[in-house]
């Protein structure tokens, strides 16, 4: 049975990256490369680089990195061991069970150890609905709700008895260690020992994540108490803002017809699935968050978002318009007939209606300024008022065509000069000045013209590019061209490994480097394309070798200088050479 080295080789031989990635990410083709906007951090323009060659990504904006596991990783929030265990399992790869380092193995068992507590939850809950249903006011509730068996059972709901030592005492019974219950959020230690559960009398929702774990749980009380609903408190294996509900069984609707319908609730989403809307996911009755906006981006292109009609949800709205505009993803907003909300629509009014107010959405951005101008006075003090709340959302916007875009739809809904608007959107401008930063590498990185003026980049484009090259180099002084510390580390790396193998590959240099920086730096080259034809190798070779030659002899100049002799003897080894 292979070890965990021999897993991981077999599996990025087997895997292809680009194909992994484009499940979360929406990739276009680029040259040899795929990109798209980076589920790590926001931007507009994407920046975020697959290699299908190198069997690596990059994004030149956050910086993250590196091969299909440190996607997996990162993306799902995962140890090594778990990102291992699942792209083995996926690609049938067999592992042994000791391949961690001792901490990391314990974070790896901890999250698992939780994982399988909270699916033995589920099935309590489960199971308590589904005993007794004549009085058992869970099961009522559901039907009087008019969810379908069916959906019931799809998303795994439940019902936490009312009792304090209910999950407690299911989870003794079965031996499970009701401390890591208590890590799990599924139980509360008391004060005089002992412990009680934190759900009681409550429907439960179980939370998947994208594999079909149940890292979390939603109770919704049945009577008029508060909470009204109830989450799973932070764990190692659940973050509330985090992840949207029911995105595990709705991303392939999401990406099919390239929309998501974004709500707020738990029953808003399972009614409108109930009524045949399947691209829809809810917020665990939380704000939305940038980060359930990248998540939902890698799926989808345009949202939908449905907000309940009370001033709650039109707040609601205009908080989420910023974040729509820094993520990058086109939205619209919904706000719904006085009185209802997405469970109650449809299920009065039915799909066909709740499809009528989707296609008539506007865009979040008129959306925002219709509110705000129904909120506000149409004087002049309430139109500086709009002005003011709406240009810091405005200077988000990095595309300048977009800006003078809504600049001249607000100038026509307020009535000030487009001329006075953008004039004052300039001092809300965000600076820049990293992004350019990060256009100027890019260009640097791919654009031959400037590259080959750059010793730096020239010599590792020529190395990564093309690893023959290193046989005429390994032995020239060519490390004296570079200016900084990153480069040189790289061609340190490159070199040692052939004195010592007598071959490299670029593609498992990243694993001899212990520094981010150099890590980044050699990522950014391997992404980019070659300065060099296959034709052109041999005379950069010769040209940098003779680089190297005219530094080391400029360099020694400069030491022998004001030593006449030296100098001579120096001039007489030259002429020596140029005989030969």
């Amino acid at each position: 049975m292979p070890n965990h080295q021999s897993a991981k080789e077999e599996i990025k031989r087997t895997a292809d990256i680009v194909q992994v990635i484009g499940q979360f990410v929406q990739l276009k083709k680029a040259g040899k490369n795929s990109i798209g906007l980076c589920p790590f951090h926001a931007e507009k323009d994407p920046s975020f680089t697959v290699s299908s060659d190198r069997q690596m990504f990059h994004c030149f904006g956050c910086k993250k990195g590196g091969d299909i596991f440190a996607f997996w990783m990162e993306y799902h929030g995962l140890t090594f061991p778990e990102a291992l265990k699942d792209l083995a399992e996926r690609y049938n790869v067999q592992i042994t069970e000791k391949f961690s380092a001792t901490e990391e193995k314990k974070r790896s068992d901890l999250r698992e150890t939780l994982l399988k507590i909270n699916g033995t939850a589920a099935l309590y809950f489960q199971q308590a609905l589904s005993k007794a249903a004549r009085g058992n006011p869970a099961a009522d509730y559901l039907k009087k709700r008019a969810l379908s068996k069916e959906i019931i059972s799809e998303f795994r709901l439940g019902y936490a008895p009312d009792k304090w030592h209910g999950i407690t005492d299911y989870l003794r019974e079965h031996k499970i260690d009701l401390e890591r219950a208590v890590q799990a959020g599924l139980i509360i230690p008391k004060k005089g020992g002992g412990y009680y559960d934190r759900f009681r009398g409550r429907v439960m929702f179980p939370i998947l994540n994208l594999r079909g774990q149940v890292v979390g749980f939603g109770g919704r009380v049945l009577d008029d108490s508060l909470p009204k609903y109830l989450n799973t408190p932070e764990t190692p294996v659940f973050h509330k803002g985090e992840f949207p509900y029911g995105l595990h069984a709705s991303f392939k609707a999401i990406r099919q017809k390239g929309i998501a319908v974004i709500v707020e609730g738990y029953m808003d989403l399972l009614a409108l699935r109930r009524h045949g809307l399947d691209e829809v996911v809810a917020t665990l009755g939380t704000a939305l968050t940038a980060q359930h906006i990248r998540k939902i981006k890698g799926y989808a292109k345009e949202a939908v978002v449905v907000f309940d009609s009370d001033e709650a949800g039109r707040n609601a709205a205009l908080r989420s318009l910023p974040l729509f505009l820094n993520e990058g993803l086109p939205a619209k907003a919904v706000v719904l007939p006085n009185g209802h909300d997405p469970d109650s629509f449809v299920n009065t009014k039915g799909l066909p209606e709740f499809l009528k107010l989707l296609d008539s959405a506007s865009s979040m951005f008129d959306f925002f300024l219709d509110q705000k101008l129904t909120q506000d006075d149409s004087d002049i003090e309430g139109k500086v008022h709009v002005l003011k709340e709406i240009l810091p959302v405005l200077s988000q916007l990095r595309n300048a065509a977009q800006r003078s875009l809504y600049a001249g739809r607000l100038s026509e809904q307020i009535g000030i000069k487009e001329e006075v608007i953008l004039s004052e959107l300039k001092s809300f401008k965000q600076d820049l000045s990293g992004d350019v930063l990060e256009r100027g590498l890019k260009g640097r990185l791919t654009d031959p013209k400037v590259e080959k003026k750059i010793g730096d980049i020239q010599l590792l484009n020529l190395l990564v590019h093309h690893p023959k090259a290193v046989t005429g180099l390994i032995n020239s002084d060519c490390k004296t061209l570079l200016s900084d510390d990153t480069a040189s580390k790289i061609v340190e790396v490159i070199f040692e490994k052939y004195r010592r193998e007598g071959q490299f590959s670029p593609e498992n240099i990243e694993e001899n480097l212990d520094n981010d920086d150099v890590r980044i730096r050699l990522r950014e080259v391997m992404v980019a394309d070659s300065i060099y034809s296959n034709q052109e190798v041999k005379q950069a070779v010769e040209e940098i070798r003779e680089k190297a030659r005219q530094k080391r002899l400029s360099d020694s100049v400069k030491e022998i200088k004001g030593d006449p002799e030296a100098l001579n003897d120096l001039l007489l080894k030259l002429r020596a050479q140029i005989s030969c």
